[in-house]
């Protein structure tokens, strides 16, 4: 099982971070890898349901369930693949206040298919990739909320 962890500050206060993340604006920040949708009726909450899909060469589908919902602080989301391409993973935001906003950490815990073979494909490529990624997530929110 693979795990990254990244972290960045934003100029805005936890409750308009906590909100913006919770809601579908958060496309425009996955942007070009994941596009999602709430599945569920209701405030969001533990429990509450989704599905995402994969963009670009990010082919792949989710089934994501709320697992811990700590307003103003923390979200994860455990992802089931629903199709082939898909690994399983969580995915956290954990929101901390600070002087000048908020701390955004973002980690992801994923588990790669195929045993010896997946643990190779995620040391040679997927990691690193997924890095990157992680990063310019942290980027895209901070420039959706600082605008």
């Amino acid at each position: 099982m693979g795990k990254l962890t990244a972290s960045i500050e934003i100029e805005a206060s936890p409750e308009k971070v906590f909100s913006f993340v919770i809601s579908e604006k958060m496309n425009d920040v996955w942007g070009e890898w994941i596009e999602g949708k709430w599945t569920s009726d209701g405030p969001i909450g533990v429990g509450s349901t989704g599905h995402s899909v994969g963009v670009g060469r990010n082919k792949g589908e989710w089934n994501v369930e709320v697992t811990e919902f700590v307003k103003n602080k923390k979200i994860t989301l455990h992802s089931v693949g629903a199709s082939k391409r898909a690994n399983d993973s969580t995915n956290s935001f954990t929101l901390e206040p600070t002087t000048k906003g908020t701390k955004v950490t973002y980690s992801i815990d994923y588990e790669m298919p195929y045993s010896v073979l997946g643990k190779l494909i995620d040391k040679l490529m997927v990691k690193k990739e997924m890095e990157k990624v992680n990063t310019k997530i942290l980027k895209n929110l901070k420039k959706a909320l600082e605008a």
